[in-house]
Parts: structure tokens; sequence; C-alpha cells
């Protein structure tokens, strides 16, 4: 699966230009290809797995991208003398159906973290659908790890402009938002306060639940002040194949994702951070909860304890909650109208351009002209 990235072709090719992902994933794909086979590229961007697949002896590549920089490839394919040998699909992997089942799927479809969109439902669809039997998915597993860090700079964002600003306004109600909310940030090995723990691994061969919840406790290697849990992953491309963006390695387009502590956190040497961290899918979006308890090194004692969930940073309007409920009756409102009459004229052969005429008759107090119309039904449509 894959979904509109909204990233340009200047920032993919970023993505080209980071290493070590990029060689260990063109290493990885090389291992991988065998003369004549099929190959999958799933979030393929403009293409750069694809035109690897094919420099490296595959017979047939299958590139699967929303985005509309898919387009690039055409003419990348002709330039690079491969353009018989890719196909393009410009639509969701979960909406491809093969001819022929992939002896290699590749994708890199994560955010700041693995867990990202339907990033996992993808795989899992890819690895029982798209792929042969014995065939190989790149990549092979991510491990999340986690530690406490240091960053006052970047919790400025959680304490100003709430808890003190130079207006002398009274914000502070703002800031249980805030300190909810994670940040992509780019820490180095100063910034950590404790030895790293796994949290979970995500094994794409075997995984099926996109959820997650891991325990972790985390000991305090100095005196200081830590602001929040530094989280981020090593990935397994390949069997030996691995970067990770860790601090102290070389900067990766992923990032770090923070989360931050409700308040600083004083911890002395051999304190300990016991942190439950959980992701759960909600439509097309993860929620992060961090519960954390802070215990003093000697007695054990807790002496701060926090509840977290970046499903806290929105301001949420109860009337905007009522329509999620399995007892609201909703009403036929206007736009509801257009919407059935358009999709009604859609199947008998009609033209956009016939629907949107038809549609501006019906309704010609919400459509000013011709063109608004058209726009409205070109809009719907992309929906479906």
């Amino acid at each position: 699966m894959s979904v509109p990235s909204g990233y340009s072709i200047a920032d993919y090719g970023d993505m080209v230009d980071c290493e070590p992902r990029m060689s260990i994933y063109a290493e990885a794909l090389k291992r991988a290809v065998t003369p004549g086979c099929t190959v999958i590229d799933i979030g393929a961007g403009f293409g750069i797995f694809a035109l690897l697949a094919c420099k490296y002896g595959a017979g047939s590549v299958i590139a699967i991208e929303t985005d509309s920089s898919i387009e690039l490839l055409r003419e990348l394919a002709e330039a690079n003398g491969c353009a018989d040998k890719i196909t393009i699909v410009r639509d969701l992997s979960t909406n491809f159906e093969p001819e022929k089942k992939a002896d290699v799927i590749i994708s890199d479809l994560r955010g700041t973290m693995p867990l990202f969109e339907s990033h996992i439902a993808a795989i899992e669809d890819a690895r029982n659908r798209l792929l042969a039997k014995g065939g190989k998915l790149l990549p092979m597993r991510d491990m999340l790890r986690v530690a406490l860090a240091r960053s006052p700079k970047t919790y400025q964002s959680a304490h100003s402009p709430w808890t003190a600003n130079r207006f002398g306004l009274d914000l502070k109600a703002g800031q249980r938002f805030a300190i909810n909310d994670s940040s992509k940030v780019y820490f180095k090995p100063s910034a950590l306060l404790s030895e790293p723990r796994d949290l979970v691994a995500l094994d794409y061969r075997s995984m099926t639940d996109p959820n997650v919840d891991g325990m972790v406790e985390l000991t305090a290697s100095t005196d200081n002040t830590a602001h929040g849990l530094l989280v981020w992953f090593d990935a397994e491309i390949d069997e030996g194949l691995t970067y990770s963006n860790a601090p102290g390695e070389p900067p990766l387009v992923y990032g770090q994702m923070f989360l931050p502590f409700a308040e600083p956190v004083k911890v002395k040497a051999n304190d300990t951070v016991s942190a439950r961290i959980r992701a759960r899918l909600l439509e097309q979006d993860y929620i992060w909860t961090w519960d954390c308890k802070v215990r003093d090194g000697n007695s054990g004692a807790t002496r701060q304890a926090f509840q977290q969930s970046t499903f806290k940073r929105k301001v949420i309007p109860p009337a905007t909650l009522r329509p999620g409920s399995n007892q609201h009756v909703p009403e036929p409102t206007l736009a509801v109208q257009i919407d059935r009459d358009c999709l009604d004229l859609i199947g008998d052969g009609r033209t956009l351009g016939e629907i949107a005429e038809l549609l501006q008759d019906r309704h010609a107090s919400h459509f000013p002209d011709f063109q608004h119309a058209l726009d409205h039904v070109a809009n719907l449509m992309r929906r479906y």
C-alpha cells in the first residue's frame, strides 16, 4: 500500500543521497535479484529501486506508487534502457492483482518511525498475495530502541510560551496539548542519559498486528535533567545489511522521535524510568502513548509518574466527536445530496464534463458556473 506522499522530486533526491541507507538497500537488492526474476517495488517514489533492479538483472519490475512522482519513471526508464522491463502501477499495492507473483518485494514505507500509516498492513498484504513462495522480502526487520534524553532546546516547545511569555499572558491551558506532542529530531549521543533498550522487534516476514505495546526500564547513567524519551530504529534490510538512525550514526532522512515528559525529571545516577510505550493505528495515523514512572535508585520509591498520548495533542471540540458515536443520527445535508447525485450519474457512459453539466443544472445555487461543478466532480472522483 502507498498513499500520496507529498514528497517533491527534490525530497526523493535527498533519499537517494541518504547514506548508508541507499547503499545498504542497493546491496540487498543486488543480492536478491537473479537473472530474469520479477521484482515489485512498493511505494516506489520516482522508481530508484525499480531502476536498480533492472540494472542488476531483473526480467520484469512492477513499480507501485500513488503519488504523481512515479510518472518521472517513464522518462528515466527510457534513459536507462529498461522501459520494456518496467510496469508502472499508480495505485495502492493492496489493489494490485499480479499476473505473476514476485521473487523480490522491496519497500521503504517508513516515516520517522516504521510504524507509519498503513505500512504494516501493506507489507502483510504483499507478503501474502504478491510474494512467490521462497521469495525475498526487503527489508527483513526493524528494532525500535529507546533511551532517556536531555534536550532543553527541544523541550522548549512544551514550556514556552505556555508557562511563561514576554507578553504577561496566562497561557497555561495550552501546555497540556504541547506536552503530548512528539517531535522529529536529530539528537547526538551527548543527549542520551541512559543506555538504550530494545522496545519491540518488527519482523516483516511474519508480523500481522499493526499495533505495538512494549515495556522498557531505563537506568540513568549520570546526574542530570531528563526531558523525555528518544525512540529510533535499527534496520536490517537483509542478513548482515543494517543501518540505524541512532544518535551517533550518520543522520538519515527519517530522524528520530522525541516523546517529552509532562515535566522535566531530575535524575541521579542509577535512578530508573520504567516506560510502557504503545502505538495504535487509528485510521491512517498512529496514536502514541507513553506511561512513565520515575523511581529512586536507592529506595525504589516512585517520585514522578506521567500518562501521555499524542491523542491529547489536539483540541477536539465535543461537536466533532458526536458524528463518530454509534448513537449519532446523521442528517441529509446539501453536501450529502450533491455527492449522492454526482455518484448516481456515474456508470452510464457519461464524461466528467457531462456529469458536471447535469450537476450544475440540479444545484445551480451551489455551483455558480460549469468550472466549479467540474472541479467538484473531479475531486470527488479522486477519492475513489
